[in-house]
């Protein structure tokens, strides 16, 4: 009896492996075939995404906070990590790279050099 039980837990180790290699080869399919028809329509991932609202245009955000002894990140939106809790944001704000403000800068110069030639 012993001896059954052992076999038939072999078989359910074998079939529970088939099951997971046939699971996984069937997704790779449905994946590709998801490709195949998002190609064919050009479909972007976020017109999948649609409530009542309509479709989604999220974009990634950016962190603002950086703890510098863990490296950790937080973009400043919802709960407050601990590793900044009860200290002053200021102290953690990560610098912007001097390029992005330059070109802000540049195009904020030139919206308003447009708008002065309007007039």
């Amino acid at each position: 009896m012993n001896n059954k039980v052992r076999v038939l837990e072999k078989q359910l180790v074998q079939l529970n492996e088939r099951i997971t290699a046939a699971w996984q080869q069937e997704q790779k399919a449905a994946i590709e075939h998801i490709r195949q028809v998002m190609n064919v329509f050009n479909l972007v991932p976020n017109q999948l995404r649609v409530d009542r609202r309509g479709i989604y245009n999220t974009r990634p955000v950016q962190m603002k906070y950086q703890d510098p002894v863990t490296g950790a990140t937080w973009s400043g939106r919802g709960r407050a990590p601990s590793w900044i809790r009860n200290r002053s944001y200021h102290d953690f704000l990560v610098r912007q790279p001097d390029d992005a403000e330059a070109n802000s800068k540049g195009k904020s110069s030139q919206s308003n050099a447009d708008r002065n030639n309007r007039r």
